[in-house]
């Protein structure tokens, strides 16, 4: 079995005296001008994506040929070699090859070579399965030139064989000639010059030879030591090329010594290899054909190409199958593409994210390698993907389906078992997060989960993917076709929306695989109905080869290459000499896989379940530390506490923000730049108020030295003192008094330009900046002393408004709660009610959002008035349902908390219950994130603290003491363990500090302090001191 099968390059090299035979095979090898517009916005990014799409294709193509020639080389360091063997043999012992032997008799004969004797080769590649080859060896009497045929191996050569011319000499050196341009790119002894001939027939061949041996002065050898000298050069061949440096000695077997290419000879090896197997476009030579039609039929030459391709075929396989990469090439491939992949890994995710990932891919291939290795695997090779992954290869393809299965889980199911079990370790010992190791924990066991579970996925190349086409697939090629071009066409799609150059060059690869896919598809269905396959254990592997080369020479393949029967041979070896697994197997081993899914998930939901706020924790720091291990320019951040955490975390995307915000800047000309400023300085007081300030500067730079005023003057003046303000709460504190001023000129000066335009011309742009103006010098909308200046802001606002004006609306209510809290309560109801006309609640639907916060105010007031009932019914019209389900929670809880302090100021304490409960129900508001709002519901945080503390008071009410005293024994566990929290200690001592305080609305108050004494009561907590200010 072979787990990288994207692009498959084959070596396989046949060594002699003086021949040496080489195989490469490689694979895979608009109406109107808004319309126009809109078709040049789409040509334009049309041509965008094509581009994308061609630099991919091309970098994946370049990267293919590199690949191409990794693999050579690295089956080239495979490769076991031993002394060959020369035995004198009959000729008729060379079997099946005896027509290609006897049409190469015949051109030979032609040419003045005489028949001697017939030799019967070992191979040089130490496999005892392959078969042996035969040559036939001739001597030309009167030129005086030694000659040796053998059937040829390579599919590139037009002749069924090679012809090799030969003449030693009396100083030990030979002259050797040979027709097939791959055969002359091997290594060879110093003492043979070889000549590589390109002549189109045996003439030429012959003249090339004799014209090189006229320039040797050497006298040659007699012609009847020519056995011998070719017998002891067998013998000595490999001893001499160690002696080069180009072989070396790798083990012994039994008394033979087994030998191995050298790295440097292997890769020249590669290299040439490589470009003579790039097909081009000359025009073939005559083939020997030609010359024997005369004497023998044409059929006779098919039938003997068809069983020199037969043989080529066996001993290729043969040789692959003998490879086996030696221990020091083993360590030297797993640390160079370490080093490599750490590289590339630190250049992308900074030093700590390159040596997570590697150390979660060395466990994942380590499971599959400890597998490979358990089932007998041969071969068994471990080697990253710079910048993918790792790869582990093996080859046992007699194994059964359930150990191929295993082998596929043991990668994933280690690193997910262990992520696991460190989620157990840190829901027992929470306080782990809090230490200093706590964030590089919670970082490798979101990572080890995330990169394992996305392995599991049933998509190739994945594991996962692997399972369900060993599974099911196997037993149906054509679903494994369509299943192998669905996972590729989901590659790309995913790698074209997530812009990632990895999955897309993934995609890309499986698709242009997608003819040899088809193929394989075809000859697998054929195999699947006929059930042919070694049935007899004693059968060799040769054998077993030689049968599947007969297969493919069905009818169905007639127009198949030799190269791509070859390819399609080596991929269909596991299902040719293996079994496909039965029905039973299957169900079982698709039990197992999806146990292997099903187990985490469930494992995790418990401990979501049992210990939520600690599992949003681990998922936060987690996240946070992955974030964060990302900037290359320092190692992951560790914190004091979950604050500092994000806050690093955050700190890439923050940089990419500002420097996003920076380009459009700089682009930005002419009139748009001041309204494309003023876009990205309320995009950066969003979320980060040093930038905002920044841009805010630049803003105002650009627009007080006008000698009028104009409204970007008080605009940008505005702009600088909210940046400001903003700012201060991250400056410094002895700054605090500096910001302060410099807040209260730039508002006076942006509030004497607003009503200097004013006075001269009515406009209502700057009588609603006017307004903004003022509300930012009233920083406490509660604040009763300002009622004069929430007035005015009332007035401005009310120049032409509209009835959606939501500015309007809560500058009402703003100055609603300042009348209130000054004692005039009559005024806060008729400025609630002008509110609700000036917005046209009546004419709206009954579910927008702000007339229910204008019902809401109304029924806190009324309350405290004692007007119940009056309450009651303005509580009546709001909407179980909201388009928005945080705002539907935010209304029915004070809906809930509203009828429960009317409930228990009238004694009505079954009513109070069934509020309560009622509010306890409710949810927290959510994030917009599915995975988060999951957890902060099942962590019930402090936002059902007060429904918790209103059903404690009303079952004491009711005199249920024993349910009170279970839900505030709740409430009291949480408090024990929300002390592992800094935060929530107060200072200079060990006491709790309460949850509850007053803060907001001012007819709110009551209920606040209801609940802030509840909580008190059951929990003994101390009030937070000056927290009203801070809620804001």
């Amino acid at each position: 079995m072979r787990r990288f099968h994207a692009i498959s390059v084959i070596y396989s090299i046949e060594l002699r005296p003086n021949s040496i035979h080489v195989l490469a095979i490689s694979h895979y090898l608009a109406d109107n001008a808004a319309d126009t517009l809109c078709v040049e916005n789409w040509v334009e990014i049309g041509m965008d994506l094509l581009w994308f799409i061609g630099v991919t294709v091309i970098t994946v193509i370049l990267l293919l040929k590199v690949l191409v020639l990794l693999i050579g080389m690295n089956r080239l360091l495979k490769l076991q070699l031993w002394t060959p063997r020369k035995t004198p043999c009959l000729r008729t012992a060379s079997g099946d090859l005896l027509p290609v032997l006897d049409a190469a008799r015949t051109e030979m004969e032609q040419a003045g070579f005489r028949y001697m004797h017939s030799w019967r080769e070992r191979s040089m590649i130490a496999a005892d399965d392959i078969p042996a080859s035969y040559c036939d060896v001739y001597h030309h009497l009167a030129q005086d030139v030694h000659a040796e045929v053998c059937p040829s191996e390579s599919p590139f050569e037009q002749r069924l064989y090679t012809i090799y011319l030969w003449n030693t000499y009396v100083d030990g050196k030979a002259l050797l000639t040979v027709n097939g341009q791959l055969q002359s790119m091997v290594p060879y002894p110093s003492r043979v010059a070889v000549i590589s001939d390109k002549s189109a027939d045996l003439a030429g061949q012959l003249a090339t030879h004799l014209h090189v041996r006229e320039m040797i002065s050497v006298q040659r050898s007699d012609p009847a030591d020519a056995p011998k000298i070719a017998q002891n050069l067998a013998e000595r061949w490999l001893v001499r090329l160690e002696r080069e440096a180009k072989v070396y000695q790798r083990s012994q077997r039994d008394d033979e010594i087994i030998y191995g290419f050298r790295f440097w000879p292997s890769l020249k090896m590669a290299w040439q290899m490589r470009k003579a197997s790039t097909p081009k476009s000359t025009k073939p030579g005559p083939t020997p054909t030609a010359a024997s039609t005369s004497t023998r039929p044409l059929i006779d030459m098919v039938a003997a190409r068809q069983l020199r391709d037969r043989y080529s075929f066996v001993r290729t396989l043969c040789a692959l199958r003998s490879m086996l990469a030696p221990r020091w090439y083993q360590s030297a491939s797993l640390v160079l593409s370490a080093l490599a992949f750490l590289a590339l890994g630190t250049w992308w995710w900074g030093l700590t994210g390159a040596l997570l990932i590697g150390g979660i891919i060395v466990l994942h291939e380590g499971g599959h390698w400890l597998a490979m290795k358990l089932a007998g695997f041969r071969d068994v090779q471990v080697f990253f993907v710079p910048g993918m992954g790792g790869i582990t290869s093996g080859e046992k393809h007699e194994a059964s389906p359930f150990t191929h299965m295993l082998v596929y889980l043991a990668g994933p199911m280690p690193g997910l078992l262990l992520s696991l079990a460190s989620i157990a370790l840190i829901v027992k010992e929470p306080t782990i997060l809090n230490s200093v190791w706590g964030p590089y924990l919670t970082m490798a066991t979101l990572a080890s989960l995330l990169v394992n579970g996305f392995n599991l996925l049933p998509v190739l190349p994945l594991d996962g993917g692997r399972v369900i086409e060993l599974l099911v697939m196997a037993r149906l090629p054509w679903l494994r076709f369509l299943f192998s071009i669905s996972s590729g066409t989901a590659m790309l799609a995913y790698g074209l929306y997530s812009s990632d150059k990895i999955i897309l060059g993934i995609g890309i690869l499986a698709l242009i695989s997608a003819q040899f896919q088809y193929r394989l598809a075809s000859a697998a269905s054929l195999l699947s109905r006929q059930h042919t396959g070694p049935t007899d254990s004693s059968k060799s592997f040769a054998h077993s080869a030689g049968d599947l080369f007969d297969f493919l020479g069905h009818a169905s393949f007639s127009k198949w290459s030799y190269a791509t029967k070859l390819a399609i041979g080596q991929t269909l070896l596991p299902r040719y000499l293996g079994r496909q697994p039965g029905w039973k197997e299957s169900i079982a081993g698709l039990g197992l896989y999806i146990a292997c899914i099903i187990l985490p998930v469930v494992v995790l939901l418990s401990f979501i379940h049992t210990a939520p706020t600690t599992m949003l924790s681990l998922a936060g720091q987690g996240l946070s530390s992955l974030l964060a291990s990302s900037d290359a320019s320092q190692p992951v951040a560790i914190a004091d506490n979950e604050d500092k955490v994000g806050a690093n975390a955050l700190h890439e995307d923050r940089m990419a923000s500002r420097q996003a915000r920076a380009e459009k800047i700089t682009a930005a000309q002419g009139s748009e730049r001041a309204a494309i400023l003023r876009s990205v300085l309320d995009e950066a007081s969003d979320n980060d108020a040093e930038d905002a300030l920044r841009i805010a500067k630049i803003y105002y730079a650009e627009n007080n030295n006008s000698l009028q005023a104009t409204y970007l003057h008080a605009d940008a003046a505005l702009a600088m003192a909210n940046a400001i303000r903003n700012w201060s709460v991250q400056d410094e504190p002895e700054n605090a008094r500096k910001n302060e001023g410099d807040v209260a000129n730039y508002l006076q000066e942006a509030e004497a330009i607003l009503r200097a335009r004013l006075r001269m011309q009515s406009d209502r742009r700057d009588a609603r900046l006017l307004a903004e103006v003022l509300q930012a010098r009233d920083i406490d909308p509660d604040n009763p002393a300002q009622l004069i200046l929430k007035e005015e802001v009332v007035s401005l606002f009310t120049k032409e408004k509209t009835e959606d004006d939501t500015q309007l609306l809560q500058a009402h209510q703003m100055l609603a709660r300042a009348y209130y809290k000054s004692g005039r309560v009559d005024d806060a109801e008729h400025q609630l009610q002008t509110a609700e006309d000036d917005y046209a609640c009546q004419a709206k639907d009954k579910t927008d959002f702000f007339c229910h916060t204008l019902k809401i105010d109304q029924a806190w007031l009324l309350l405290n008035k004692k007007k119940f009932a009056e309450a009651q019914a303005l509580l009546g019209p709001v909407a179980d349902k909201e388009k928005h389900p945080g705002q539907n929670d935010l209304a029915n809880r004070e809906r809930h908390q509203i009828k429960w302090m009317i409930a228990m100021l009238q004694k009505d304490y079954k009513t109070a219950k069934q509020e309560a409960m009622a509010s306890t129900q409710l949810h927290a508001p959510g994030t917009g994130n599915w995975l988060i709002d999951l957890f902060i519901q099942r962590a019930q945080p402090a936002g059902n603290l007060p429904a918790d503390l209103m059903l404690i008071e009303t079952l004491r009410a009711q005199g249920e003491q024993g349910e009170a005293d279970k839900l505030a024994e709740r409430l009291l566990e949480a408090q024990r363990k929300a002390r592992a929290e800094p935060g929530n200690l107060r200072s200079g001592n060990s006491e709790m500090a309460c949850s509850i305080y007053p803060y907001g609305s001012a007819w709110k108050n009551q209920l606040q302090q209801t609940l802030l004494n509840i909580e008190q009561r059951e929990t003994r907590c101390t009030p937070r001191a000056g927290m009203g200010q801070m809620s804001r």
